[in-house]
């Protein structure tokens, strides 16, 4: 069973790049619209959506659904290794952000690693 809380799972390869992120759930940190916390977290990650779509141009698999609080992006396979090198700089960033806000908040905010292609 997952813990309450916002949890962030980063897709990195056996290489150890990073290739994606899946963000899920709310935070649970105060009520909604006045969430400081689910805020934080998806202006990262919606920042970083739009980095790697229309900065980079990178191909891209992506899904949101504001609902249920959950949004996932995948780099594919057709990225090349240069928009791959690009990607890092984004990923890592977004990483580096979330995890600065786990240490702050670690009832609400999670982050995982899970092995992709």
């Amino acid at each position: 069973m997952k813990s309450p809380g916002n949890a962030v799972t980063f897709y990195r390869r056996g290489d150890g790049k990073l290739v994606g992120y899946r963000a899920e759930g709310h935070t649970g940190y105060a009520a909604a619209g006045e969430d400081i916390v689910c805020a934080a977290v998806s202006a990262l990650t919606q920042t970083t959506l739009n980095g790697l779509k229309e900065v980079l141009k990178a191909p891209l698999m992506y899904e949101i659904d504001d609902r249920s609080a959950f949004l996932e992006a995948r780099l594919t396979p057709e990225a090349t290794e240069n928009q791959l090198q690009q990607a890092q700089l984004l990923l890592e960033t977004l990483l580096q952000g979330l995890q600065a806000i786990e240490r702050s908040y670690p009832r609400n905010v999670r982050i995982f690693f899970e092995e992709r292609r």
